[in-house]
């Protein structure tokens, strides 16, 4: 966990990452990306605020708690995400059973108000996401670029944070939807397979396994995905392989042995498939830096 951070960012918690980029930006900055993290909520957690310094979009990843904002009590769930600026009072706390898992990026700027004020942030209300891990992706990769040292990284984080807040829009839900049964069981299955996609070996288990059909499995995933389950096991599949080919001195078929494809020419096919090279040209390559 990250030890030095600054003032405002809360210490009720039990883990932490964070990126700092200018925690003192200019009145008349366009667009300045202060700060940003990912926070695991100690059960204590609770945050009450008559207002804040910056201009701040939280994400719930996991976990559960409540948000009090206007006056308005909304309950917290995985792919809750909203806003507050200055002059708007707010209190986060979490569930004690339940800790959140949540992103953050506080910002300022006339350019980035101006974004806020032409999408469903402008409503002012906590709203849910219909693709949370699209959002959680751009979340990290904030936290990747804001820890990478570069002569763009500020430039890159505000193109980054500008994405967000149009995803985040684009994918805007009503609550009633966001806890709809369909929606909870396509949650609950996605997060299957992105912790178990290692052992898992086909869709067939993974539905067997979360208890409904296939058929409605790939029905859930339509609705709510832009991929198919299969489409997203095998992506997960190819990524660990990608990470083991760069970083592990380990032969292809081990390689593909490790992420469930015992047949090395099966496993180069879907590779290639994936990443439009074979899995020992993409090795080749990666090892000499392209």
């Amino acid at each position: 966990m990250t030890e030095n951070r600054a003032s405002f960012i809360s210490k009720q918690v039990s883990s932490g990452e964070y990126y700092y980029l200018n925690l003192t930006p200019g009145r008349d900055a366009e667009e300045t990306v202060v700060c940003g993290g990912r926070e695991q909520c100690a059960p204590e957690y609770r945050i009450e605020r008559n207002g804040f310094r910056f201009h701040c979009i939280e994400f719930v990843s996991s976990g559960r708690g409540a948000l009090t904002l206007h006056g308005k009590i909304y309950p917290l769930r995985p792919g809750a995400i909203y806003c507050y600026g200055p002059r708007t009072p707010h209190i986060i706390e979490t569930d004690p059973e339940q800790p959140m898992l949540k992103h953050f990026v506080d910002f300022t700027g006339h350019a980035l108000v101006a974004l806020l004020k032409r999408t469903e942030f402008q409503k002012g209300d906590l709203f849910f996401v219909s693709r949370p891990f699209r959002i959680r992706s751009i979340f990290e990769n904030l936290i990747t670029t804001g820890n990478t040292e570069s002569r763009n990284r500020d430039a890159l984080c505000a193109l980054l944070l500008r994405q967000l807040i149009l995803c985040a829009d684009d994918s805007a839900m009503e609550p009633e939807a966001a806890f709809s049964p369909a929606w909870q069981t396509y949650l609950r299955c996605r997060q299957h397979i992105e912790r178990h996609y290692l052992k898992t070996e086909n869709i067939g288990g993974v539905a067997s396994e979360c208890f409904v059909d296939r058929a409605y499995l790939a029905r859930l995933f339509k609705r709510f995905a832009e991929e198919t389950p299969l489409q997203l096991l095998t992506r997960l599949k190819m990524g660990r392989a990608a990470d083991l080919l760069v970083n592990r001195d380990l032969l292809i078929k081990q390689v593909g042995e490790a992420v469930g494809y015992p047949d090395p020419y099966h496993f180069s096919r879907v590779f290639k498939r994936v990443y439009g090279i074979p899995p020992e040209t993409f090795s080749k390559t990666a090892r000499r830096g392209g």
